[in-house]
């Protein structure tokens, strides 16, 4: 994520746990969403092959 985009990413997170108004925390949200968007379109590009795969779980790779 780009620095500015990651700066403004946690301060719209902070701000919509704050926020009463519902209209408000529905733009928050939808803000988040569009960067992360952003963020989930680079990594694809950059290797498509490891968007959607999780870490292995601790059992297997060998941790307990």
């Amino acid at each position: 994520m780009v620095g500015d985009e990651k700066e403004r990413w946690m301060e719209l997170c902070e701000l919509a746990t704050k926020e009463q108004d519902p209209v408000k925390l529905m733009e928050l949200v939808a803000e988040i969403n569009r960067i992360l968007e952003s963020k989930e379109q680079r990594l694809k590009a950059a290797d498509p092959k490891s968007i959607g795969k999780e870490p292995p779980a601790a059992s297997e790779s060998g941790q307990s």
